[in-house]
């Protein structure tokens, strides 16, 4: 027995019970023995089974050609124990389980004998695995969506915030590499030139990345699989070793270990523009289920790069629309801006985050009715496109023409949800069509009313032929043709004679070089006309030939009759009053008439043959040089030409000079070629020394030849030019005589106008050559220091203007004395221009005026904003008369003698809503020097009036009421007839109302207020004179008005009992009164002992605070009770 029995019999013996199945081969495969285990395990029979060769049968049928050997040839060949777990054994029945096998050969020596084989049933452990794999592989595939769904997700992300292309790329490759574990990612775009370019990329290096140098096109790279892939748009998979078109590359798979490669095209509107590109460490990786898979990634590529495309063309848009010069607005379905470009705003002027949700309506200008935004409105809303101009208004106020055309924009439903309007700008070519259009009416009217004929034509297709496409109405009378036979006439029907008279050939011409023709004097003599014509041919931009000519018929036929008449003329020449010389072509002299003789002391023999200029000698009267003789540009020129105004002709011999106007003319021959010219020219020495006495004139003031203020203002310019250039100052001055209306009036104009005349004489002495002296009108100057140095220096010279007028005038034997106020303005800093300056000057010398006069003032911002108040409340003060915010008090008048109420004088008072009562201090010479004192005295007149009538019908006694009139309203030429119609108007007795005067006002002007108060007194009203002996009265005038009272000042009463001088003014005052025949009253007294003295001393009235305050007219009736009229115990 052999080892092999041994082994098998030892074997079967342990083996019976064993729970695994157990099967012995010998050395040839053959099956030996099987346990009951083995039996059960393959289904197979003890019996059937020994002797057999089955341990082929113990595999898997499909597999066992594809293992290199069996596990008993393993065991054979190796002589070592073989495991082979999970191996799927299938039974006879078909059905199979999973098993363990080892096998455990027997040799000895090398030889092998045979192999015991164990199985045990694995399927349970088998099948636990697998599910634990699929499980794994699940989550794997979890794991892998979830990282996948995360990386679209951030390519999502990053193509919505506009990230660059570039960082896309860069990111999927990042995460492709770091987050799924792909040893390899890149992307690649093509070029143009058939290359591809890496523009992103994980897992290699620099070096790595310049040596894959690939292609698309159809060249032998390009056959690899980028350019498959590129080429028919469609993924292409393959492993690295079995592709012939990476040789170049394999070193790199070597150094990476890379085994399989996928290539994904990424495109853009169905344009492939490049791949990604993924590789694997294993063979056969990318199958179709992870193509499918990583397709995703390639699709959100497609969208970056559309995405991408699309911003881009939105930005070159965007940037289109901003560039545009026309306007854009975009709206929504309801008309609201949701967005406009820069143009918008150029245009309108409104920024577009201030009209962002408004609609347009801010841009109407009223223009346009509703009618016409309901017609665009109905347009648009129907779908359809509106165009149309329209009148907007700018955010600044102002208009202009646009024109507009609103688009609206549909959803896939057809509904409207906005609308694009595009905005131009058109106000210039409106404008220009409004000029186009008025110029075109301009030319018609000029067209059809002048003089000369115009015909107008176009060269007929065949370019043989002229057709009429215009004419006028003076070329239908010439040609005796109407417009409607003319236009679209051939020209032969226009002018029947065209050919024969060369006109024809000569418009050909015209038309051929465009350059004008003109044609002589040509007789025509067709059917329609006969007459002769002259005139040009030209050709017009348009193409078209204008036959521009006039009917010369009356000319040639003066023409011929001036031939006739030479002789004649020359009589008629030699007996003209001007001065007539002619010429031959060559400006040789052939004539001269006797009045040329005389003029130039050449005779016409001496003369014939000279040049002209010998003869005829002139020079320009500012520069005393030659000046261009009119014949010789007549002569070149062939037409008048007159001299200029500036012209002097010299005497032979420079005797004498004359001041000439002239002009020369062409002399002409029959057939009408100029042979020479004439020269007619007249003496205009006396017209020019008129002309040069008007322009003095109009220049100086007539009475004292000084400049008047037009002159003085032009040289104020001159003089403002010249400071600003050098930096330096130009004073002003406003004078007014002080006191020259009184001796105007007391010694009379002539006396007057002797005091300016002396003044401004004055004036000039003490000031520079370059200094100006003009007089304003009345008694005020004007005078302007140029390139003053200093605001001292302008004082300086003020105070040598008034000491000028220091020592008295002598004015027909009277002597006179006289002062000055003086306003002073400088420039720069007063003002810029001559009006602001003697404005500023006159405000200054007002100051001057109310100061006290005799000295002047500089011109400062205070005086300005004085004189403004000052405006202001003249300007309250028109308003208070509307207001009705005067009011009257009245101060009651008694008589000494008695002691009983004898009058009233009515004082106004002005309840201002903000100042408060105001005296008539305050606001009367305001008043006066803005003329509103005349509305404020008759509305004063008429209430007093009308209040003492009250006082009268209520039962009172008559009282005599006191009114003072201003001097504004003692020189109304009406005075008499207003105050007659006040009084008519209120019905009051003329006997109760005493107007009253100032002394100084009834000495302005003696003859006029004798009459005008011969009048009132006449009337029966009583007349005073009011504040006497504060002013300038003359005893003998003084004599001559119609008086009843005088009236002594308060000035005087104040001071009488401090003052003997006063108590002799005031006795003076009295007893003048009582020598004329008049009363006398006395205002202002304040005390008993003032009363005494003026009752002692014959003083007939008086008023004042010490018998009663003025009060309003309701307190008034108490004065009138018998314990108020009656003083006697004050008096006692």
């Amino acid at each position: 027995m052999d080892k092999f029995a041994i082994n098998e019999v030892k074997i079967q013996a342990l083996a019976y019970d064993l729970a695994e199945g157990l099967l012995l081969f010998d050395r040839n495969g053959v099956v030996q023995y099987l346990n009951p285990e083995a039996e059960k395990l393959l289904g197979w029979n003890m019996s059937e089974t020994l002797g057999k060769r089955t341990h082929k049968d113990l595999h898997d049928p499909s597999k066992i050609q594809d293992d290199d050997m069996c596990f008993f040839d393993r065991a054979q060949t190796t002589q070592t124990v073989v495991r082979v777990e999970g191996k799927k054994i299938y039974r006879p029945d078909g059905s199979a389980f999973f098993a363990l096998v080892v096998a455990y050969p027997f040799a000895e020596n090398g030889t092998f004998d045979g192999c015991a084989v164990a199985l045990s049933d694995i399927s349970e452990s088998v099948q636990l695995q697998e599910e634990l794999e699929e499980s794994l592989a699940r989550i794997r595939q979890l794991k892998y969506t979830e990282l996948r769904e995360s990386i679209l997700y951030g390519i999502t992300q990053r193509v919505l915030t506009e990230q660059p292309l570039s960082d896309i790329f860069k990111y999927l490759c990042n995460e492709l590499v770091q987050t799924l574990g792909y040893p390899v990612a890149y992307v690649a775009l093509k070029e143009d030139d058939g290359s591809a370019r890496i523009v992103a990329q994980c897992g290699l290096t620099r070096v790595e990345v310049t040596s894959f140098q690939m292609r698309w096109d159809e060249t032998l790279q390009g056959e690899g699989g980028f350019g498959k892939a590129i080429r028919s748009d469609l993924p292409q998979i393959y492993n690295l070793k079995d592709n012939p078109y990476n040789k170049a590359w394999n070193w790199i798979y070597k150094k990476r270990s890379l085994r399989s490669v996928a290539i994904f095209p990424i495109s853009s509107n169905s344009r492939v523009l490049g791949a990604l590109i993924l590789y694997s460490r294993k063979e056969e990786y990318f199958d179709i289920p992870s193509i499918e898979r990583m397709q995703a990634f390639a699709d959100q590529l497609d969208l970056a790069l559309w995405t991408d495309e699309v911003r881009r063309k939105l930005r070159l848009q965007n940037t289109a629309l901003i560039a545009v010069t026309h306007a854009i607005v975009i709206m929504d379905g309801t008309g609201k801006i949701l967005w406009a470009n820069p143009a918008f705003t150029k245009l309108t002027g409104y920024e577009l985050k201030k009209v962002l949700g408004q609609t347009p309506r801010f841009l109407r200008s009223g223009y346009q009715d509703q009618a016409f935004y309901e017609r665009m409105w109905k347009t648009i809303l129907a779908g359809q496109i509106w165009q149309g101009e329209l009148i907007n208004r700018r955010a600044d106020g102002t208009h202009y023409s646009e024109e507009m055309t609103i688009t609206p924009v549909k959803s896939e439903v057809q509904e409207i949800t906005h609308f694009i309007a595009v905005k131009q700008d058109i106000s210039e070519r409106v404008t220009n069509q409004r000029a186009l259009r008025i110029s075109e009416e301009q030319f018609r009217d000029m067209f059809e009313t002048m003089n000369s004929a115009v015909v107008v034509f176009k060269l007929t297709d065949d370019g043989q032929d002229f057709i009429c496409t215009d004419i006028n109405g003076a070329a239908e009378r010439v040609e005796k043709i109407s417009r409607k036979e003319a236009i679209g006439s051939l020209i032969i029907k226009v002018f029947p004679l065209v050919k024969e008279l060369g006109l024809f050939k000569l418009m050909h011409q015209v038309f051929r070089t465009g350059e004008r023709a003109k044609f002589p004097a040509i007789y025509y003599n067709n059917q329609r006309a006969t007459g002769w014509s002259e005139g040009v041919i030209y050709k017009v931009a348009t193409g078209n030939v204008v036959v521009l000519y006039d009917d010369v018929s009356q000319r040639i036929l003066h023409e011929k009759t001036l031939w006739q008449e030479k002789e004649r003329a020359q009589v008629t020449l030699a007996s003209i009053a001007d001065a007539v010389l002619t010429t031959d072509v060559h400006g040789k002299v052939t004539y001269l008439n006797p009045v040329a003789e005389m003029m130039t002391g050449w005779t016409n023999d001496e003369a014939q043959g000279l040049a002209v200029e010998s003869v005829f000698d002139i020079f320009h009267e500012s520069t005393a040089q030659p000046m261009a003789q009119p014949v010789w540009q007549c002569l070149r020129e062939s037409r008048v030409v007159e001299l200029s105004n500036h012209a002097v002709l010299r005497h032979r011999g420079g005797r004498q000079l004359f001041y000439i106007d002239d002009s020369a003319a062409p002399i002409r021959d029959r057939d009408g070629q100029m042979i020479g010219a004439v020269l007619v020219f007249r003496d205009v020495t006396e017209k020019r020394e008129l002309l040069r006495r008007l322009s003095h004139q109009a220049h100086h003031d007539a009475l004292t030849d000084l400049p008047n203020r037009q002159l003085l203002k032009e040289r104020i310019l001159q003089a403002i030019l010249q400071a600003r250039r050098q930096q330096g100052q130009v004073a002003v001055f406003f004078v007014d005589l002080d006191g020259f209306k009184l001796v105007n009036d007391t010694l009379g104009h002539a006396a007057g106008d002797s005091l300016l005349c002396q003044v401004g004489e004055r004036f000039k002495a003490v000031l520079r050559q370059e200094d100006t002296v003009a007089r304003q009108g009345g008694d005020e100057f004007l005078i302007l220091l140029p390139k003053l140095p200093s605001e001292q220096q302008a004082a300086r010279v003020a105070q040598k203007l008034l000491d000028v007028l220091a020592p008295p005038f002598t004015l027909f034997k009277q002597v006179v004395y006289l002062t000055a106020s003086i306003g002073i303005a400088l420039y720069p800093v007063d003002g810029e221009d001559s009006e602001i300056l003697i404005q500023h000057a006159d405000m200054a010398m007002y100051q001057v005026k109310t100061e006290g006069r005799n000295h002047y003032n500089f011109y400062t911002r205070a005086l300005n904003e004085r004189m403004a108040e000052q405006l202001a409340f003249q300007n309250e003060m028109r308003q208070a008369l509307e207001r009705k915010e005067f009011i009257l008090y009245y101060q009651p008048q008694y008589c000494l003698s008695d002691g009983q109420l004898c009058g009233m004088e009515a004082l106004v008072r002005w309840q201002h809503p903000e100042r408060g009562f105001l005296p008539p201090g305050k606001f009367i010479s305001i008043a006066e020097d803005s003329g509103l004192i005349l509305p404020l005295g008759e509305w004063v007149l008429r209430t007093a009036c009308a209040q003492n009538k009250l006082w009268q019908d209520l039962g009172y006694p008559p009282v005599r009421i006191s009114v003072n009139l201003s001097a504004r309203q003692f020189r109304q030429k009406d005075l008499v007839q207003q105050i007659a119609r006040i009084l008519q108007e209120t019905n009051l007795d003329p006997q109760w109302l005493e107007l009253e005067i100032t002394e100084s006002l009834s000495m302005e002007n003696v003859r006029v207020s004798v009459d005008i108060l011969k009048k009132l007194k006449n009337m029966g009203i009583y007349l005073a004179i009011d504040d006497f002996g504060t002013g300038f009265s003359s005893l003998s005038y003084l004599s001559r008005f119609s008086l009843n009272t005088l009236k002594i000042d308060r000035s005087f009463i104040s001071e009488i009992n401090e003052s003997l001088n006063r108590q002799a003014i005031v006795l003076t005052i009295i007893q003048l009164a009582q020598n004329l025949g008049l009363k006398v009253i006395a205002e202002g007294v304040e005390t008993k002992s003032q009363l005494d003295f003026l009752r002692t001393k014959g003083c007939d009235k008086a008023q004042g605070f010490f018998f009663a305050k003025p009060a309003p007219e309701e307190e008034i009736p108490l004065f009138f009770s018998k314990n108020c009229r009656v003083i006697s115990d004050i008096l006692l």
